[in-house]
């Protein structure tokens, strides 16, 4: 009957520790997945989908122009822009924008600014970096 009692014990903390080192993997596991969240800000993988299209550029370049100027109101003339690259990951753009200054008046703002992807999502400004911005 000890032995019995003996053996039924082993097993229990035979369970006992696969059961501790499942939890242990698990909870490995979940703080794996908040990390991601936290850094990244999503759970998908960053698959690589090749350089950004000058579309992606001038919708980035826009968001970086937005705060220099001295309006609430802007209108961008999205057809009308010119786009380069000076290497792979480096764009440049020339274009303008209208906006109206304080007392009304309509003015148009032409500008040239180089950008620098960094990889990742090219819809994130935080994948970006400002390089070089004239502004007329």
């Amino acid at each position: 009957m000890a032995k019995e009692y003996l053996a039924q014990k082993a097993e229990k903390k035979k369970t006992g520790n696969k059961a501790l080192w499942l939890l242990i993997v698990l909870v490995v596991v979940v703080v794996a997945m908040v990390a991601k969240i936290l850094l990244t800000g999503n759970l998908k993988p960053d698959n690589f989908t090749g350089l950004p299209t000058s579309e992606d550029a001038y919708a980035i370049a826009k968001g970086f122009i937005l705060p220099t100027l001295k309006s609430s109101s802007a209108d961008f003339s999205d057809s009308h822009y010119q786009f380069g690259k000076q290497s792979d990951s480096v764009y440049i753009i020339k274009s303008s924008v209208d906006s109206k200054n304080a007392s009304g008046e309509k003015t148009t703002v032409n500008f040239r600014i180089t950008l620098k992807y960094n990889g990742g999502e090219a819809s994130r400004e935080k994948n970006w970096t400002l390089v070089n911005l004239d502004e007329n």
